[in-house]
């Protein structure tokens, strides 16, 4: 299958992140506070890892650029490894809406804030 957000790895992280909180979320636990606890604790480890994604990415694009590879003359040719780690941070933000949110609160704020 061709990465369409970036690579393989970072959709298989997303992808992963999803279904856990989806199957955790479907087993309908009968302790609405152990449930929320649990939603929360998933939704702080997505945070957690979506950010660890995102500074390895930048990390690698740094060192991309101090290589000054791809940067010839005065064609702004991006190398597709580039290109790919600028996709892969871009849908790390978008899918950091949707793992990270208790009721369209990201809990990497709330938590940060306590």
């Amino acid at each position: 299958m061709e990465p369409r957000n970036g690579c393989a790895t970072s959709e298989d992280l997303f992808w992963k992140l999803d279904a856990l909180q989806s199957f955790i979320r479907d087993l309908h636990w009968p302790d609405h506070d152990f449930a929320k606890h649990l939603e929360q604790r998933l939704k702080l480890m997505a945070c957690d890892m979506i950010e660890s994604c995102i500074t390895r990415t930048d990390q690698a694009f740094q060192q991309w650029l101090k290589k000054g590879t791809g940067f010839v003359s005065t064609d702004y040719v991006l190398p597709s490894e580039m290109c790919a780690m600028v996709n892969v941070i871009l849908d790390a933000k978008n899918q950091s809406f949707k793992l990270c949110a208790v009721d369209g609160v990201d809990v990497n704020m709330v938590a940060n804030s306590v």
